[in-house]
């Protein structure tokens, strides 16, 4: 068997990696336990709103799994870790649908009084695509975060207005920073690909947790 493998289904949290854990929550020991108990609170909130039975369990799920991937060396970059511990909340509540005693039974299955209004299996589709959103959406805030200010104060006053007042805030801007409007587009398309490719590879590392 992997090596890798056995260590994370025997892994279990001892008091190194959580102390790891914290050092990456913040260097002050006080404000690290505040951070760690207020993301504590928000992952019960998470599981709670989305039905989890044991909201408890899959938080706990969820801190172990940080953990582990931080001792395995994984830094949290983000400004707000509570967006490195939500990613993870996302595929801990993927399991947890997907676990046998979770699989839905079919509506004929079902007696009459019991039939929903709608199919089961749709309204978990949609619940997943909400979450995706959610994640894209928290990627987003963190990428705008990670701009360097003047590419966001760039970017932020090139999409202000709309219609001609878009254009003539576009003009005044290309003239504050004294180049062509066209030579403005093209900053703001490389800064808006920037975000892109940051969204992007901010999902695909939020899948992998």
């Amino acid at each position: 068997m992997d090596r890798s493998s056995t260590f994370k289904k025997d892994w279990v949290l001892n008091q190194a990696a959580f102390d790891r854990m914290l050092g990456q929550l913040d260097g002050n020991r006080d404000r690290a336990g505040e951070k760690y108990e207020l993301i504590r609170q928000k992952l019960m909130k998470f599981f709670q709103w989305r039905g989890c039975a044991s909201p408890e369990e899959y938080t706990d799920r969820t801190i172990d799994r940080a953990a582990r991937k931080i001792e395995e060396g994984v830094e949290v970059h983000a400004r707000d870790p509570y967006l490195y511990f939500h990613g993870i909340a996302v595929n801990v509540l993927r399991e947890h649908w997907k676990e046998p005693e979770r699989e839905v039974e079919t509506l004929d299955d079902l007696p009459t009084s019991h039939n929903p209004a709608e199919d089961p299996m749709a309204a978990k589709e949609r619940e997943v695509e909400k979450l995706e959103s959610e994640q894209r959406l928290e990627c987003l805030d963190e990428c705008v975060q990670s701009l360097l200010p003047q590419s966001l104060r760039l970017i932020t006053e090139y999409h202000q207005g709309a219609g001609g007042d878009q254009i003539a805030q576009r003009k005044k801007l290309a003239q504050r920073l004294k180049i062509p409007l066209n030579a403005l587009r093209i900053r703001a398309y490389r800064i808006r690909g920037e975000l892109e490719a940051c969204v992007k590879d901010c999902v695909k590392r939020a899948a992998a947790r």
